[in-house]
């Protein structure tokens, strides 16, 4: 499903300054990148949905988006990959759209982070909001466009979706709370919260009665501020948020009806300019980086920062460039 393109106002309260498939990874040099990256103890990555850049910086409907450009790390110049949502779930998690061009249903047989982190020795899960309404896994939708099997991507790798050790990784959100508190955290994280709270919203109900509704724009930035604000909160008040953890928080694509098709890195056409946020538990300078990324961008940050190799694109070290200036450590 879509979501209708809307006019958000801007807020005057904010100023915000505004291929191989495996290798060694190569070390590439930007005008305002750090050239090392360190061990990452955690890594969480947080996915949300068609929003761009314009309409969430600056926008009163979205304060803690807002604060944390202004306090943490903020990617300027971040662009989704493609349209629509489900190729840059694929990108994100495999350095390639590996031919996906839509948000069907799919089980392609590619390599994948997975593929990297078990042999690292490192340990991987992902929470997905509202699964726990599904009656599998493989469900396509659940509780009315709640859940969406497109924004979950590891199901649809072959080599997750055959292994009942793998598929046990893949959790409801709501596990994370037991786990935050546990201290039983996976070194990478991945969260995609549902399609109230991520900002894409969903259709054939009332708008009257569905702050959910795709009409009810302003109220479905509103519900995925919070969501990120709590989330956060909850993440760096727990004991896994130590090192050089870091969170990643970035938008697949840019609004319906994909007008933007800025990219970069291997990806242009892209899926748009999005904003992309980078908290770093040891390095809380406030930063901007105005260096062409995308969600290949991303992906080699986490590659490089743990030496397992790289997948597909972000094997281009001379297009593909890790996000080195918005981790840390500092120096």
């Amino acid at each position: 499903m879509l979501r209708r393109v809307f006019v958000l106002p801007l807020a005057a309260a904010f100023s915000i300054i505004s291929f191989a498939l495996s290798g060694a990874v190569g070390s590439a040099a930007t005008t305002d990148n750090r050239s090392d990256l360190k061990n990452f103890q955690h890594v969480w990555v947080i996915m949300m949905e068609n929003t761009g850049y314009s309409h969430l910086i600056g926008n009163s409907n979205a304060p803690w988006i807002n604060s944390a450009a202004a306090q943490f790390g903020l990617a300027t110049n971040y662009t989704g990959v493609s349209h629509p949502s489900q190729p840059n779930y694929i990108a994100a998690t495999s350095g390639s759209t590996n031919g996906v061009t839509n948000d069907d249903d799919i089980t392609i047989n590619v390599a994948n982070v997975v593929d990297q982190i078990e042999p690292s020795g490192r340990s991987w899960k992902a929470y997905m909001q509202s699964m726990s309404l599904c009656a599998t896994k493989l469900d396509h939708a659940c509780g009315n466009q709640l859940y969406e099997r497109k924004h979950n991507p590891f199901v649809s790798y072959l080599d997750v979706q055959t292994s009942a050790s793998r598929m046990a990784n893949i959790v409801d959100f709501s596990q994370l709370d037991s786990d935050l508190a546990s201290g039983s955290v996976a070194n990478y994280v991945w969260i995609s919260p549902d399609q109230c709270n991520d900002m894409h919203g969903r259709g054939g109900t009332d708008p009257a009665t569905d702050r959910c509704n795709f009409a009810n724009g302003n109220d479905l930035i509103r519900d995925g501020d919070a969501f990120l604000s709590s989330t956060v909160a909850k993440i760096m008040a727990s004991p896994a948020w130590g090192g050089n953890s870091a969170i990643f928080i970035t938008w697949d694509e840019s609004d319906f009806p994909f007008n933007d098709v800025s990219g970069c890195c291997d990806a242009v056409p892209g899926g748009g300019h999005v904003v992309t946020l980078v908290i770093s538990h040891s390095d809380h300078a406030a930063r901007t980086s105005s260096v062409a990324y995308n969600h290949y961008s991303m992906l080699a940050t986490i590659e490089q920062g743990w030496q397992i190799g790289c997948l597909a694109f972000t094997c281009d070290s001379a297009n593909v460039t890790p996000m080195s200036d918005l981790v840390g450590p500092q120096g």
